[in-house]
Parts: structure tokens; C-alpha cells; sequence
């Protein structure tokens, strides 16, 4: 009887010390998980914010487009300012992506909620009196070169939490 009551302590002692085994590998599986959902949380927010950035940009630019409508048009609600040519930017005529540009050099105009946008005049495509033609600005449509005229729109915008920002770039035609 004696060994019996022996064995039976022996194992109580294996017992717990498994129990808890089981309990530490449990609770670093839970600490895992909970980790991964917070990343992933942070992840959905951050483009749920880049995305918001962005509207708000496109929006700054549709905005843009109907105040150069407006300005072209001689109405009111302009754009309050001409907007500068090629050379007066800083742009090249060959380069629309705006590589060499000096951002906060631009005339930036606010669009509310945080965005702002600018133009510029690509109009002026006469070199040594013939007619230049880019890829941000074409040679000529039906009407040949004085066909209409050409600008070059950008907007940015942030996010909400301010860590998305959005930047976009449009070439606006309007004819003559």
C-alpha cells in the first residue's frame, strides 16, 4: 500500500508540470495571434487612409478643372491668379513626369480639407516660330496647332491621420 501512495504523488507532481507546458505553449499561441490582428489592423488603416488621401487629391483636381473652365471662360470663380507657363515652372517640355520640378515652388492653391492643387500653362508651344509638340502636350488635333490650349494640373492631399499623401497629375485640354 505504502508504494501505491508513492507512485500516485510522484505523478501528481508530472501532472502540473505538463498543465503548465500546455498553458505557456497556449498562451504564446494567443499572444502570436493577437499580434498578427493587430498588424493586420494597423495595415487596413493605413490604406483605408491612403485611399481617403487620394479622393481627396482627385477631388482637389476636379476642382481645379472647373476653375480653370471658369478662368478660360472669363467667369467668376477663377482661379485667382494666370497660371505660369513651361519656363516660368521650372518644367521642361519633354518632361511631364515633373522629375526636375520644385514642388513647393508651385503656386499651390487650397481646395479645402487639406488639399490644394496648381496649374500650369502648356499653351505656349511656338519654338524659333514652328510648332513643338510633347508628350505633355501634342502637336495638334483637327484644327491644327492653335487647335486649343493645354494645362497641366496637379493635387495633393493627406490622409486623415496625416500619414498617407497623395499626389496626382492630369493634362487638361480645352479647346478653342
Amino acid at each position: 500500500m505504502k508504494r501505491l501512495s508513492l507512485s500516485i504523488q510522484r505523478q501528481r507532481g508530472v501532472a502540473l508540470f505538463v498543465g503548465l507546458m500546455f498553458l505557456l505553449v497556449l498562451t504564446l499561441l494567443g499572444l502570436s495571434a493577437s499580434q498578427g490582428s493587430i498588424m493586420q489592423e494597423r495595415m487596413a488603416g493605413n490604406v483605408a487612409d491612403s485611399n481617403v488621401a487620394f479622393q481627396r487629391a482627385e477631388g482637389a483636381l476636379r476642382l481645379a478643372e472647373e476653375r480653370l473652365i471658369r478662368h478660360i471662360e472669363g467667369g467668376m470663380g477663377g482661379l485667382g491668379y494666370m497660371p505660369p507657363t513651361w519656363e516660368a515652372s521650372g518644367m521642361t517640355r519633354n518632361d511631364c513626369t515633373m522629375s526636375g520640378f520644385e514642388w513647393d515652388d508651385a503656386d499651390w492653391v487650397s481646395a479645402g480639407d487639406g488639399a490644394e492643387f496648381f496649374v500650369i500653362d502648356l499653351s505656349d508651344y511656338m519654338v524659333g516660330g514652328l510648332p513643338y509638340g510633347s508628350s505633355c502636350r501634342p502637336l495638334s488635333e483637327s484644327g491644327g496647332a492653335t487647335a486649343g490650349e493645354y494645362f497641366l494640373l496637379a493635387a495633393r492631399a493627406s490622409g486623415p491621420t496625416g500619414t498617407s499623401d497623395a499626389l496626382v497629375q492630369s493634362i487638361f485640354y480645352w479647346p478653342n
